[in-house]
């Protein structure tokens, strides 16, 4: 990149004076990687064909009809890597003020017509015009940068359009966000996912969560996008309540268990750099909000990044504008972090590690340059590149130096240069900075506490504690960084430790404490959490369960569905109300059971089918044939803590075939050939690799006469194992074997024609 030698020396001193021993900015979200849809190192081609009274109605027609109204079309994909054609798909107008220009911008909504249709796991895709940008590489940029630094941001790849064999020219194929999106970035994705528009301030409008579906213009400010039948405002409340209304003696403990304030100051470091004046603290816009069931906080999440890098609609001075002020007008959110010195110091040392590592000269070139000569020749022939603002492909090939008139008062580079010396000048001294967030574990347990939390202490040495209190004092243990104590991957900023849970554990509060060397000290929170660990003794268990029911049992509607058993293995009666049921360990209350009381040695019977609306015996979840997890809490309101009654995990389940207990209420899972729903367990089936083998198999007991096991059919020779795969015996061709010595315990019988037996052994 070739700078003006005045500004090249003026800011390479200033990088100099602010580079450290910078470490990367880590996040506890999962960055997938780009993947056949999202090519980056070559113009993919997208073909949309759809009948032409639609195209010119889409085209030319109405703009608010065709942004609202999608029309049928199928679309190919054709690159290198790929080369694909999906019928069926729907085809519609993106944008706000974008609908009126000369190229449009398209949604493409691939399961529309056809439920579930993906392509490479995607629903929907984004085709972005971006006819403000001369470069079209704005947007892109900045989500390169975010994804760099570990933050949820989109996927963009550049493409070029074809709609019934015209050509529409260069577009950001850019990665919609939704419940796919959430799925793919975060590892539990569960919460509410909320799209922010104007006037979106998080202003405190009021205590009732429903105050906050307030609409303009025909939408939502606050637009809940997942968990939409239970249309439940009351985390946005809460946040909101916190964040407007705690006073500033409680603010830092108090915003810090509900919201990602780490994350929230990179973001807007990076908006600081790149001039993005068209989000939260500028135009209180474009931004989501993600209630991360992992972490239990709100996560920020930016989008439309095209006013970017030198582009000003509004006259803003953004380029000069002091990082500490950055906010137009009253935005809580930004003002009340402001005016805590901890934060003030994290965000300027995130707005200088960002500048040294992410948006450096040398890495923005290197994301812009091979992209401006792969693009170079579609540019030059997209006709509709110059329809909206006039511009001229030399102002596409000067584009990251020179500004182009009118809004775009910078090249990319030359906005990058003179940003960065306003910087300069502008950002505050600090010394060593600690950083310590997104504390979360994997409660409740059953075998050991996984504790993470993401520290950062500017290149200082760090020591990481997690200070565990069973109820006897705490204990602590050493948490690292290197990838092999429950932590990520080495070096990445989280620490992680595995704390063995013991047997007499049944919730345990715990703190993590962070140490830097230059003596800095922080906490994490500010009081101890208390975690749920262990399985609470108790005589109500889950008996038996299906997954995959095709013929087996159906409900009151007909329908073949998953179902669970639970039974009383006590000599006592048990009350069934208080008690819930889920598949997912973190949200324990999914399913409460209908009050009743469960007689010993009796069965309950609940359908997981996730159709709560037809009674109150039908669970709001499913279990997956592929694998899940089911799992009996109780709430203890004395204590205020969710206690652990029963889990169980299973793999690949086959069809029609159930896993339960055997006998009732033992501690031995094994298969059974025939399922028994509200009823007693009897014998185990015994899988082959999955299937079921077409054999019968005898428990083994301590009766004599139940002292051998038999199998019909011919002879077989075979070989038992027991549960840690050691060989226990071995015969030649027979119908059976008796027990002769062997103690109770899970066996595995192979016999020489492939099949594989697993049984149980009861004394």
């Amino acid at each position: 990149m070739n700078l003006p030698s005045k500004l090249q020396s003026t800011v390479a001193f200033a990088w100099m004076l602010w580079w450290g021993a910078a470490v990367p900015l880590s996040a506890q979200t999962d960055i997938p990687p780009y993947g056949p849809v999202f090519l980056q190192d070559e113009v993919a081609t997208v073909v949309i064909t759809m009948d032409p009274d639609s195209a010119e109605a889409m085209l030319f027609g109405d703009v608010d009809y065709a942004s609202s109204n999608s029309f049928p079309a199928t679309i190919g994909y054709q690159s290198a890597v790929l080369d694909t054609l999906i019928d069926t798909v729907a085809v519609r107008l993106r944008g706000n003020t974008s609908l009126t220009a000369p190229k449009k911008s398209f949604k493409v909504d691939l399961n529309a017509f056809i439920p579930g249709q993906k392509f490479a796991d995607l629903e929907k895709l984004n085709l972005n015009a971006n006819q403000n940008d001369p470069s079209i590489l704005r947007a892109a940029l900045s989500w390169h940068i975010l994804r760099q630094m570990g933050l949820t941001g989109s996927r963009t790849s550049m493409v070029k359009l074809m709609l019934n064999d015209e050509y529409m020219g260069v577009y950001v194929n850019t990665e919609h966000m939704d419940e796919e999106f959430v799925e793919e970035y975060y590892d539990k994705d569960g919460g509410n996912f909320y799209k922010c528009l104007w006037p979106a301030d998080l202003q405190y409008v009021g205590p009732y969560p429903d105050e906050y579906k307030f609409e303009v213009n025909g939408r939502r400010a606050y637009e809940l996008k997942t968990n939409t039948e239970e249309d439940d405002y009351t985390d946005l409340a809460t946040f909101i309540d916190v964040l407007n209304n705690t006073p500033d003696a409680d603010f830092k403990c108090a915003i810090e268990e509900v919201f990602n304030v780490a994350d929230f100051l990179k973001v807007m470091a990076l908006d600081v750099i790149s001039g993005n004046w068209d989000g939260y603290t500028g135009n209180k816009n474009n931004f989501y909000l993600y209630h991360n069931p992992q972490t239990g906080l709100f996560d920020y999440i930016p989008y439309d990044l095209d006013n970017t890098w030198g582009i000003d609609w509004v006259n803003g001075d953004w380029e000069a504008r002091n990082p500490y002020d950055w906010a137009t007008e009253s935005r809580p959110l930004y003002d009340r972090l402001m005016e805590v010195p901890e934060y003030r110091d994290w965000y300027t040392h995130y707005l200088s590690e960002v500048m040294i590592v992410h948006a450096h000269p040398d890495s923005v070139s290197a994301f812009l340059d091979p992209r401006m000569e792969m693009l170079s020749p579609h540019v030059a022939a997209d006709t509709y590149y110059p329809l909206s603002f006039g511009f001229g492909f030399e102002d596409f090939e000067s584009a990251t130096s020179e500004a182009a008139g009118g809004h775009v008062e910078y090249g990319i580079n030359t906005w990058l240069i003179n940003r960065s010396y306003a910087l300069y000048n502008q950002l505050d001294e600090t010394g060593s900075v600690l950083i310590a967030h997104e504390l979360e574990d994997n409660a409740p347990v059953l075998d050991s506490l996984r504790v993470r939390a993401i520290v950062d202490g500017g290149g200082d040495d760090l020591e990481v504690t997690c200070w565990v209190d069973p109820g006897n004092g705490p204990q602590p243990f050493v948490m690292y960084d290197d990838g092999e104590h429950g932590d990520r991957q080495a070096g990445d900023g989280t620490w992680g430790i595995k704390v063995p849970i013991q047997w007499n554990w049944t919730t345990v509060d715990y703190q993590v404490q962070a140490t830097s060397s230059a003596g800095l000290e922080r906490w994490l929170p500010c009081e101890p959490v208390t975690a749920t660990v262990g399985v609470s003794p108790s005589d109500l268990v889950v008996n038996e369960l299906m997954s995959s029911n095709a013929n087996n049992v159906s409900d009151a509607f007909g329908e073949f569905d998953d179902w669970v058993e639970l039974f009383n293995a006590g000599s006592a009666p048990i009350e069934l109300g208080g008690k819930y049921l889920t598949d997912n360990l973190s949200v324990p209350n999914k399913y409460a059971l209908p009050d009743g009381t469960l007689a010993p040695g009796d069965w309950a019977f609940y359908w997981a089918d996730n159709d709560p609306e037809q009674g109150p015996y039908h669970a709001p979840f499913t279990l997956s044939s592929t694998g899940d997890e089911i799992a009996l809490f109780e709430w203890n309101a004395t204590e205020e803590v969710w206690v652990l009654l029963d889990f169980f995990a299973f793999g690949l389940s086959e069809q029609d075939a159930s896993l339960g207990r055997y006998p009732d209420g033992a501690d031995y899972w094994v298969w059974f050939a025939t399922p028994t729903a509200n009823s007693t367990n009897n014998y185990a089936i015994i899988l082959d690799g999955g299937a079921v083998v077409e054999r019968e198999a005898r428990v083994m007991g301590p009766n004599p006469s139940l002292a051998c096991v038999q199998w019909s059919g011919e002879p077989e020779s075979g070989a038992l194992y027991d549960a840690q795969g050691r060989l226990r015996r071995s015969f030649g061709r027979s119908n059976g074997f008796c027990r002769d010595g062997l103690e109770s315990g899970v066996y595995v019988l192979t016999l020489a024609d492939g099949s594989r037996w697993r049984w149980v052994l009861v004394d």
